[in-house]
C-alpha cells in the first residue's frame, strides 16, 4: 500500500521490518562544475594520446628494423670481403707455385760453377703483384744426406736448391718453397782446375750463413756462405787466389773485421780454409778506487782486456785521450766462450794478477752484438802534498804534479796542474787518485822548488799508505828550486 498525496519517484526502506515502503523525496539535479583539470578527457583528446604512442610505436619498430639492417649489412660486407681475401690469396699462392717451379727448372739447367754459392733475390711481376724469388743452394752430403761443405773431387756431393716465393699482401701464409737436389757430374773437379772452400763457424762452431765473400786471383768471383757457413767455387784456375770478407757488425778473434786471406789453387784438388767470424760484442767499462777505507768513482785513460786465444801477448788495449770516467771497447771484440779479464792500464805489468800477492781482475762475459759492464778497481795512490817550513808545513792545493810509472812498459811521465784538491780536509791530496796496478815516482812543484818522491809500490787493491811529500821553501833545509819535467 502506499500513502495517498502523489506518487513517489523512489521508494525508501523502512527502519523497522514490518514498515512498508515508503515513497523518496524528489531529488532536484544539481550540475556541478569541476575544475578543467580534473576533466575527463575528451574523445578527440583520447584519440590523439592513442595516435601519439602509435606513432611512437612505429619509430620504434623502425629504428630496430635499420640496427637489423645494419648488422645483416657488415656480416654481408664481412663474409664477402672475407670470400675475396681468401680467393685473392689463393690466386697469388697459385702464381708463387707456378713461380718456384719455373725456378727450379731454370737452376737445374746451369752449370755447377754457377750454381755454387748461389744466394741470389730476384723480382717478378705476375698479374700487378711483385713477387720476391730467392735461389740458395747447399750442398749435400752424399753418404749422410745432410747439408755440408763440399768434398771436391774426392766425393760424389749433391747441390740442394732451394726456391723461396713470397708477395707483399701474404701477411701470416708461409711463403712457397720449392727444392731439389742436383748430382754433381763427374769431370766437374778434373785435373786442369781446382776447387777452394771458405767455411765460416762462430763461437759455437756453427757455421754461419749469409756471409758476403769475395775471390780475386787469375779469376774472380763473388759469393755468400750458405746454412752451413760454406761458400765454394769450382772450377778455378791454377794459381794464388785471395778470400775477401768484409761483413758489417762481425769480427774474427783478434778483433779484424775485414779478412783478406790468401791461398793457392791446385789442379785437381779443393783448397779449404775456415774462418772463425761471428757479431762483435762490446764491454764498457768504468772505474773506482778506495780511500780512507771508503769506494768511490774514479777516472782512466786505458784499459786491457785478454783472452788466451787472442794473438800473442792474448791482450788488446783501449785507450781514450784524457781521462774518462767510462772507457768503451767499441763493437770490436769476438765473444769468446770464456769471456775477457779486464784491467785499468796499457801494460801486462798493471794486470792485477801478476802483482806479489795476486790481486783480483774482473771476468767479463760477453755475447754475440751484445754490451757487458764492469767496474774496475783502480788502487788509490794517497799523497798528500804539504810546503812551508821544514818544521810545520800545511797542506798545498796549488802544485803541479807530475807522476811516473815505474813498471817497465806502462807508459810515460803524466800529470799536470790543478790534479789536487784546494779545500777542506782533502787539500793537497790528488782529485782521482785511483791508478793502474804497479809502481810510481811522484814529482810535485809550487813553481820554484820541487820534491821528487822514492817509488811508491801501488800493488794492493786498498792502495797505498799516505805518502807526504813537502815543498820546504822557507827557512832551513829548502827543497831543491826547480820544476818537475
Amino acid at each position: 500500500m502506499s500513502e495517498a498525496g502523489g506518487e513517489a519517484p523512489g521508494l525508501v526502506f523502512g527502519s523497522r521490518p514490518h514498515q512498508v515502503l515508503r515513497p523518496a523525496p524528489d531529488i532536484e539535479r544539481v550540475k556541478v562544475d569541476l575544475p578543467r583539470s580534473r576533466r575527463l578527457p575528451s574523445r578527440a583528446a583520447a584519440r590523439r594520446a592513442d595516435l601519439s604512442a602509435e606513432r611512437g610505436s612505429i619509430l620504434f619498430e623502425a629504428l630496430v628494423s635499420m640496427v637489423l639492417l645494419v648488422i645483416f649489412s657488415l656480416g654481408f660486407l664481412g663474409a664477402v670481403d672475407t670470400s675475396s681475401q681468401i680467393s685473392g690469396n689463393n690466386e697469388a699462392r697459385t702464381a708463387a707455385s707456378a713461380l718456384a717451379q719455373e725456378d727450379i727448372e731454370r737452376v737445374k739447367a746451369l752449370k755447377i760453377r754457377d750454381l755454387a754459392n748461389m744466394n741470389i733475390t730476384r723480382t717478378v711481376p705476375v698479374g700487378g703483384v711483385n713477387y720476391s724469388v730467392t735461389t740458395t743452394t747447399q750442398w749435400v752430403d752424399d753418404s749422410t744426406g745432410t747439408t755440408t761443405c763440399p768434398s771436391g773431387a774426392t766425393r760424389t756431393d749433391y747441390l740442394k736448391a732451394i726456391s723461396v716465393v713470397t708477395w707483399p699482401s701474404m701477411g701470416k701464409i708461409p711463403p712457397v718453397k720449392n727444392q731439389t737436389l742436383i748430382a754433381v757430374p763427374l769431370g766437374t773437379f778434373d785435373d786442369a782446375t781446382g776447387g777452394l772452400i771458405a767455411k765460416f763457424i762462430d763461437r759455437m762452431g756453427n757455421g754461419v750463413p749469409n756471409i758476403s765473400v769475395s775471390l780475386t786471383g787469375p779469376t774472380t768471383s763473388t759469393g755468400s756462405s750458405d746454412a752451413d757457413g760454406c761458400a765454394f767455387w769450382s772450377g778455378l784456375p791454377e794459381g794464388g787466389y785471395y778470400v775477401n770478407v768484409a761483413q758489417p757488425g762481425f769480427v774474427d778473434p783478434d778483433g779484424n773485421n775485414t779478412i783478406h786471406q790468401s791461398g793457392t789453387v791446385t789442379g785437381g784438388s779443393t783448397n779449404s780454409f775456415v774462418f772463425s767470424y761471428d757479431r762483435a760484442a762490446t764491454i764498457s767499462a768504468t772505474f773506482q778506487t778506495m780511500v780512507s777505507g771508503v769506494l768511490q768513482a774514479d777516472k782512466a785513460t786505458d784499459i786491457m782486456v785478454a783472452n788466451s786465444a787472442l794473438q800473442s801477448p792474448g791482450t788488446r788495449t783501449f785507450s781514450v785521450g784524457s781521462a774518462a770516467s767510462t772507457i768503451s771497447t767499441g763493437a770490436s771484440l769476438y765473444p769468446f766462450n770464456d769471456g775477457y779479464v779486464a784491467w785499468a792500464g796499457n801494460c801486462s805489468g798493471a794486470d792485477p794478477r801478476s802483482m806479489t800477492v795476486p790481486q783480483p781482475a774482473p771476468l767479463v762475459t760477453v755475447t754475440p752484438a751484445g754490451t757487458a759492464s764492469v767496474v774496475i778497481r783502480e788502487p788509490a795512490l794517497n799523497i798528500l802534498v804539504k810546503r812551508g817550513t821544514a818544521a810545520a808545513p800545511t797542506a798545498y792545493g796549488g802544485a803541479t804534479v807530475r807522476i811516473t810509472p815505474m813498471t817497465a812498459g806502462c807508459g810515460a811521465t803524466f800529470g799536470g796542474a790543478n790534479l789536487l784538491n784546494t779545500t777542506g780536509a782533502a787539500t793537497g791530496t790528488l782529485i782521482n787518485p785511483g791508478m793502474p796496478y804497479g809502481d810510481y815516482q811522484v814529482c810535485v812543484s809550487d813553481g820554484s822548488r820541487k820534491v821528487v818522491s822514492s817509488t811508491i809500490q801501488d800493488r794492493v787493491a786498498t792502495g797505498t799508505a799516505v805518502q807526504t811529500l813537502t815543498i820546504v821553501n822557507s827557512g832551513s833545509g829548502l827543497s831543491p828550486t826547480g820544476t818537475c819535467p
